[in-house]
């Protein structure tokens, strides 16, 4: 999937998480048109810029790398309310990559003691 098309589909998500913040109010925050929020939304800017995509990530509380690299699925999740305050403070988007990528790291043991999925019996 193409990073324009990564950033379509998860700029929607990340501002409904963000408090449901509509385009016109990220698009004043970052300092363009809410046009241009509306148009990476719908995959019509090839190369929106580091610069954007890094005032929008930070605007919405999140890395870079969150908003371009993988698609994001919303969910809900019960965390203990002491997770939920840290996960909305300033050191948030560092924790949530932090979990991202320890989630994404293979696990040695794990995969060594499950068979696959395609070894199992049907």
């Amino acid at each position: 999937m193409a990073a324009i098309d990564v950033i379509s589909a998860n700029l929607p998500i990340l501002r409904e998480l963000r408090n449901r913040i509509g385009q016109l109010d990220l698009a004043q925050r970052v300092g363009v048109s809410r046009r241009t929020i509306a148009r990476l939304e719908n995959a019509e800017v090839a190369d929106p810029g580091v610069d954007l995509m890094s005032r929008i990530a930070s605007e919405l509380g999140v890395t870079i790398s969150l908003v371009t690299e993988s698609k994001l699925q919303a969910m809900t999740l019960a965390l203990p309310e002491e997770i939920c305050e840290r996960l909305a403070s300033a050191e948030g988007p560092e924790i949530l990559e932090t979990m991202v990528r320890a989630a994404r790291a293979p696990t040695p043991s794990a995969s060594a003691s499950s068979p696959s999925l395609s070894s199992r019996p049907r």
